[in-house]
This record gives C-alpha cells, structure tokens and sequence, in this order.
C-alpha cells in the first residue's frame, strides 16, 4: 500500500470501519408530485371526454375535502395532545394542568403522531441501526458526541434516501472521496425527563447527510475536530515550555528581563485562549450553519407539517387508483395488475419509480363508497371496478351531508332567533316570504301593509289567525 493512502486511511476516513447501508436503498412509498400536477396529467388523458373532464374536476376537489375532514378532528386532538408540552406556544394564559393530565396527553400524543408518520410513509431508525450511524468513525468538522443524561427517550424517523458522494480533505493534501447516504427527510420525537418537566421535542429536517446525523439529535457536546485539539494543545504546550525556560534564565540574570520575559509568557497565554475560542467559535458556526439550512419545522409547526402531508398522501393514493380503474374500466384489474398500472402511470409521465401502496388506496376507496369487487367466473381471482363519476360525484355528496348526522334531525320551518318572542318569531318569518315573494306578498294580496308600524325588532305587524296558527303548530 502506498504511503499516501496510508495516510488517507489513518487521518481521513478508512472505508472498511463505516458501516453498511445498503438496507436504506429501497423504493419509498411516498409520492413525491404535487396533487395539481397529478390531476393535470390526467386531464391530459386521451380516453377522457370533456364531460369526464368536468367531472373529474369536480372529483379531485370533493376528495380533497373529504380528507381534510376526515383528519380535522384527528389534528385537533393531536394539537391538543401536544398544547401542555409546546416548548413555542404563544399562548400567554394555561392552565394548571395536572401530572396525571400530562401523562396522558403525552401517551394520546405519542399514540396519534405515529398515525400520523405511518401516513405521511415515514419509517423509524431502529436504535441499533442509529447507534451504529452516531458511533461510525465519519470525517467532517464537526465533532459531535450526543448526550442522552438529559432524554427519557429519543426516535429518529426518515422517508426516503439518496445516493451521494462525500469528499473528507485535510491540510489541503490529503483528499478522498467515498460513497455516502442522504436522508431525504427526517423527523425527530424526543422527550425529557422528569426532572426537565417532561418536555417534547418535535423537530423536522431535510437532505440529511449521515455524516451529518448528530446535529438533529437535541442534546449534543460539541467537540473541537482533533486536528484544532493538536493545534491549540500543541502552541500551549510548547508555549508553557518555552516560557518555564525564559523564566529560569530570566531569573538567573536581571530583574528587569523577568518582567520582560513574564509580560510575553502572559501575551502568550493570551493568543492560546484565543486561538482556542476562534476554533470553538468555529466550530459552533458550522453547527448552526447545518442546522438552519436543513430545518424545516419545529414542534407544532412540525405536527402542522404531519398534518398537511398526510392528508395529501391520502388524496394522491386514493385518486390514482381511482383513476386508474375508470380509464381501464373495460379490464378486469385486480390488485397486482392495478399496483403495475398506477406505478407504470407516474414513472411513464414523471420518470418516478416507487413502491405504491395499492392495497392502502384500495381500503380507501372503500372507505369511501366508491369501489366494488368482484370475482372471476371461475373464482381464480378477484378484480376491482368503481363506480362511474355521476354515481361517484353523489356518494361523495351524500357521506359529506351525513357527515354530522346527528343535527339531521327537526323540521326547517321551526327554526327561530335567539332572544325573540313568539310574536317577533312569526314576524320575522313573514317578513323573509315577503322578501321571497314580493309579489305574492303585495297588497292586492294582503292589506297588512297598513297595519304597518314600528315594532322593536319586527318590521309587520301579523295577524292573529297566523298568529294562532303558529302556536298550533308548536304544539303539534
């Protein structure tokens, strides 16, 4: 072996000791295309007539819709999980909450953000893969060591990953480059302990590096690079030396050459301590550097950030295999052909190859109402069919009007106003029918614009067989 890789291999990085990552190349779930796009690609679909394309106009926004319902209720429940421990809240009045109300707002909150992950295709970084990642012998500035005294517990999330190359370089000689991992997005959970009031954390980073790792973990030591360790150790040492020997002959000779010499042993010390703090400060600059470019939400921006991709991930899975199913109504796709098709749609027109989840988009159109399946005359196997988009446009219309089907209930024509009398109820009432119906209500219909006159909150005065007729009514 030659000596420069010798060298390369003791001060860099030695290939051989970083550990193996090659369970991180897989296809993600996750489709990474904005709705829009999707949708306008499949307008673009020849087999679609202008009616289809109105309706299907209609079908992505109604689906759209329903999936923020369906997880607005999920959100306002993980957000208030999340309220007593939001280290960022704005809110300036709390209350007192109690420990076992603590304790269980943080077990829903723990319960609910993994629905949430599972959603948006995030996986977690078991503990010994991280711990091998952390602990790996990485070249880079930082020198990062993580500190657990402080978390209860720590879970680490990504989704998807990137192939890289990462160049480690000293002393402007020495220079190798090496195949590395790049974390497309990662999402951090951690909790305090005890004794720091149980804090969670929330953080959501991009495009990290796995040399890069330590910095999203919360508690960290920074630690100067060995290279700064050698040089400030190295000049203070030689300087404490250097110094001892002036001393002694100083103080063998002359008084006044004692002073001279003492004055340069302490500007000596001076330049360590700050040759020292420039490399801390450096050091410190680089941390902050790598974590302000690759944040992308802390807390409950971060749970916003879960809420919002979730609920697109839903729309996107569901309306694929919608379509998909529609513009091949003529076959019959089952579950394997249907997850080719749909994978095979988005790589043809946006050159992404991903593992969809066909089985998921299935369930929820079921979910939905909208799907059927069927069995082959000779049971060999099981196809899907959805219903056309006139049938499809009404079952989305009718699951969202009996959405809250416990205020279906009452009769239109006995709502009143809060606050006014019965008199001032039926009032009101013919006032709206004249506002209606002006000309049915003129008076060659009804002289009761006579009886007209000012009344504290009615505009007519009504009469009393309509009067009558209404308490009858009400007690019908």
């Amino acid at each position: 072996m030659r000596l420069y890789d010798r060298l390369v291999k003791w001060f860099l990085v030695d290939e051989a000791k970083l550990p193996d990552l090659s369970w991180l190349a897989v296809r993600e779930h996750f489709i990474p295309i904005f709705f829009s796009d999707i949708l306008k690609k499949a307008l673009e679909d020849e087999r679609l007539t202008e009616t289809d394309r109105t309706y299907f106009r209609t079908f992505a926004n109604m689906l759209y819709e329903h999936y923020h319902l369906d997880y607005h209720q999920s959100a306002l429940e993980l957000k208030k999980a999340f309220a007593p421990f939001d280290p960022d809240s704005e809110v300036e009045w709390k209350p007192e909450y109690s420990e076992e109300y603590r304790k269980e707002c943080r077990e829903k909150f723990e319960k609910n953000i993994l629905q949430f992950l599972s959603a948006c295709n995030f996986c977690e970084l078991e503990q010994e893969k991280l711990n091998t990642i952390l602990d790996a012998p990485y070249p880079g500035v930082l020198s990062i060591a993580v500190d657990y005294r402080k978390l209860d517990s720590m879970r680490l999330y990504y989704r998807g990953s990137t192939d890289t190359t990462h160049l480690a370089q000293k002393l402007f000689i020495l220079r190798k480059s090496y195949a590395s991992k790049k974390l497309k997005r990662v999402f951090v959970l951690a909790r305090y302990k005890e004794e720091y009031d149980s804090q969670i954390i929330a953080k959501a980073f991009r495009d990290v590096s796995v040399e890069n790792l330590k910095v999203v973990i919360p508690e960290v030591r920074l630690k100067l690079p060995i290279f700064d360790q050698i040089k400030v150790g190295g000049t203070g040492l030689i300087s404490i030396v250097m110094a001892l020997y002036k001393v002694f002959l100083a103080a063998v000779l002359t008084p006044i050459l004692f002073v001279i010499v003492m004055t340069g042993i302490v500007s000596g010390f001076i330049k360590a301590v700050f040759g020292f703090l420039n490399s801390r400060t450096k050091c410190l600059k680089t941390y902050s550097e790598s974590l302000y470019h690759k944040s992308l939400a802390s807390n409950m921006g971060a749970v916003n950030l879960l809420v919002e991709q979730a609920e697109t991930q839903e729309v996107k899975e569901a309306f694929l295999a919608y379509f998909i199913l529609y513009v091949l109504r003529d076959e019959n796709l089952t579950q394997s052909t249907l997850d080719r098709r749909i994978e095979s749609w988005i790589f043809d027109h946006f050159g992404f190859q991903l593992d969809f989840e066909v089985r998921d988009a299935l369930r929820k159109l079921v979910d939905k109402k909208l799907l059927g399946m069927f069995t082959s005359p000779d049971d060999s196997e099981t196809y899907y069919k959805v219903y056309d988009l006139p049938s499809a446009l009404r079952r989305l219309d009718e699951m969202w009007d009996n959405h809250h089907s416990e205020n279906n209930t009452g009769d239109a024509s006995f709502d009143q106003f809060a606050g006014l009398s019965a008199l001032e109820q039926v009032g009101m009432i013919l006032n709206e029918n004249l506002e209606r119906n002006p000309r049915k209500n003129s008076c060659k219909h009804d002289n009761r614009h006579n009886l007209r006159r000012k009344t504290g909150k009615c505009g007519l005065v009504p009469k009393s067989h309509q009067v009558q007729k209404y308490f009858n009514r009400k007690k019908k």
